[in-house]
C-alpha cells in the first residue's frame, strides 16, 4: 500500500510542474514602443517680420503637419515631414513688388507648404513610478523646400526651423503626446521671413 501511495504522491507533484514547464511563456510587452512612427501636429504660427513691402506687422495663422520617421535610438529620431500653413497678413502686405514677377499685384494673406527632413534628440529623460522612461525633453532641427501661394506675395524658396519640445509616452504603449515651440524661417525670392510656431503633437509607434 505504501508504495502505491508514494507513487500517487510523486505523480501529483510532478504533473502540475511538468504542465507548467510545458506551457508557452507569455509574451513580454514593451512599456514604451520604439521603431517606425507617424505623427501629426496642429498649432499656431506667428511671423513678426515678412519679406518685401509692408511686412513689418505681426502676421499669424494656423499650421497643420504630418510626420513619419524611425527611432534610431531611444533618444534619437529621424523623420520626414510636410507642414501646411495659412497665414493672415495685413491687406497692404506685398512681398514681391516687381511688376514683372507679380503682374497681378497680389497682397495680403498667403499659404505655404513646407516639406523636408527632421532630426530630434532627447537630451533629458524622466522616469515614472515604475522606473520606465516616459517623458522626454528634446531639441529639433528641420529644413527643406517651401512653396507659397498666391504667387507674388512671399515667394518660393527654402525653410529651416529648430526648437524645443517635450513628449510623453502614455500607458497605451503605442501612443505619445507632446508640445513643442519652434523658430521658423523662410528664405524666399524676396528675402527672409522669420517667425515661430507652437505645436501640440500626437504620434503612434508601430
Amino acid at each position: 500500500m505504501r508504495p502505491v501511495l508514494a507513487s500517487l504522491l510523486t505523480l501529483a507533484l510532478f504533473v502540475p510542474a511538468a504542465a507548467q514547464a510545458a506551457a508557452p511563456a507569455k509574451p513580454r510587452l514593451n512599456e514604451v514602443e520604439r521603431g517606425f512612427w507617424v505623427g501629426s501636429s496642429v498649432g499656431a504660427v506667428f511671423y513678426p517680420t515678412l519679406p518685401g513691402a509692408g511686412g513689418d506687422g505681426l502676421a499669424s495663422g494656423a499650421l497643420v503637419g504630418v510626420e513619419a520617421g524611425v527611432d534610431i535610438l531611444p533618444v534619437l529620431q529621424l523623420g520626414v515631414l510636410v507642414w501646411g500653413q495659412a497665414v493672415g497678413a495685413d491687406v497692404e502686405y506685398r512681398g514681391i513688388t516687381d511688376p514683372e514677377l507679380d503682374p497681378k499685384g497680389a497682397r495680403g494673406d498667403f499659404q505655404s507648404m513646407l516639406a523636408g527632413a527632421s532630426l530630434r534628440f532627447s537630451f533629458l529623460r524622466f522616469a515614472d513610478d515604475n522606473g520606465i522612461d516616459r517623458t522626454f525633453v528634446y531639441a529639433r532641427a528641420a529644413g527643406g523646400a517651401a512653396v507659397s501661394r498666391p504667387v507674388g506675395v512671399v515667394g518660393d524658396g527654402i525653410w529651416f526651423g529648430g526648437g524645443l519640445g517635450v513628449e510623453y509616452f502614455t500607458r497605451l504603449r503605442h501612443f505619445s503626446v507632446g508640445l513643442e515651440v519652434d523658430g521658423l524661417g523662410m528664405q524666399t525670392d524676396e528675402g527672409e521671413a522669420m517667425g515661430f510656431a507652437v505645436l501640440p503633437r500626437i504620434a503612434y509607434t508601430f
